[in-house]
């Protein structure tokens, strides 16, 4: 297993990035929260990972520390969770949440991501509430909402992210439309993060 790559950030898509090493570019698929707390592109940066083989295909994960890498070896042992779902979850949660919400056997908080049923969220809770440790005082995020006037480039951006998720360009499409609608938004990771919870 590749334990860590360190490098120079090329380009950083949300939710894919491209890293250089000593000539080579790796390209690793990263939650949005891990996406969120990279430097610039052109900077330095340290990625703890997993490479996931498949028969038809191998990937490459990045997180930002060692405590996402593990929520998300944590969420692939669960029958049912691959991958991309452990990857969207951790998109539309932060692992402090994700935490929290197994703790409190919050079904609710855990099915609002796409994908996650309620059958789902109840075998996360069951299956990982005694291998995960809470920290003693969970971050608690504050919903800020900045508006400003309708930014294309913005929504092409949430739109690539969440195909890159996996999601047709349709559904993408729709998602960011409905969350701009209801609550505009600046900011593309905050419309992935609510695109998540609707598509």
């Amino acid at each position: 297993m590749i334990e860590y790559i360190n490098g120079k950030i090329i380009s950083n898509k949300s939710t894919e990035i491209v890293l250089e090493t000593n000539g080579f570019g790796y390209n690793l698929k990263v939650s949005l929260n891990t996406a969120q707390k990279l430097p610039a592109p052109g900077s330095q940066a340290t990625l703890k990972t997993y490479l996931h083989v498949r028969e038809n295909a191998i990937q490459l994960f990045g997180f930002a520390d060692e405590e996402e890498r593990e929520l998300f070896l944590g969420l692939l042992s669960i029958s049912g969770v691959g991958p991309k779902l452990a990857l969207t979850l951790l998109s539309g949660l932060t692992v402090e949440q994700i935490k929290k919400a197994i703790h409190t056997q919050d079904v609710k908080a855990l099915s609002s991501i796409s994908g996650i049923g309620k059958k789902t969220a109840q075998r996360l809770i069951v299956e990982l509430k005694d291998k995960i440790a809470l920290s003693e005082a969970p971050e608690i995020e504050q919903e800020g909402a900045v508006f400003t006037e309708p930014g294309s480039a913005v929504e092409k951006e949430a739109i690539l992210a969440l195909v890159s998720l996996g999601y047709s360009r349709a559904q993408a499409a729709r998602a960011v439309l409905k969350v701009q609608k209801i609550n505009f938004s600046r900011k593309a990771e905050e419309i992935i993060k609510r695109a998540l919870q609707v598509i």
